[in-house]
């Protein structure tokens, strides 16, 4: 690629940066701004209050972050070029080792290793060994038979 068209514009926009430029009178015509006067345009100031100084850190400042911004394209680049790891297929579960339990201390219940509900025995289920009480009904002598 040819150097030395970026580097003629480069010196193109610093020479006419550097070169005081006159003040050009701005008409605001409405909402809008103009170069040419207008019906119920009013003149507005238009010059740069900025010194020297803080135009040259602006123009500083604006390469330091065109530079940036291409490293980090470039690294994002590099990053983007490498294989993606979710397409690489998980380890077989017999190359996993699985942890060792600690060793039970007797007379200690050993907890499973996963979680089984179990629902409580219910109380009017007949218990072996209690017998149940008869009811007794109420009523008059004519229906009881």
């Amino acid at each position: 690629m040819d150097r030395t068209v970026p580097f003629c514009l480069l010196l193109a926009a610093a020479i006419g940066g550097a070169l005081p430029s006159a003040a050009e009178t701005v008409y605001r015509c409405g909402e809008s701004y103009s170069q040419q006067p207008c019906p119920g345009g009013k003149p507005v100031q238009a010059d740069d209050p900025r010194s020297q100084s803080q135009r040259t850190q602006t123009r500083e400042a604006a390469r330091r972050d065109a530079k940036l911004a291409d490293e980090m394209q470039k690294s994002r680049l590099k990053e983007e070029a490498k294989p993606a790891q979710a397409l690489l297929p998980p380890p077989k579960a017999e190359a996993l080792d699985p942890p060792e339990a600690p060793a039970a201390s007797p007379g200690v219940a050993k907890k499973p290793a996963y979680f089984t509900a179990v629902s409580p025995a219910k109380k009017d289920k007949a218990q072996p060994g209690k017998k149940k009480k008869a009811k007794k009904k109420t009523g008059t002598p004519a229906q009881s038979n």
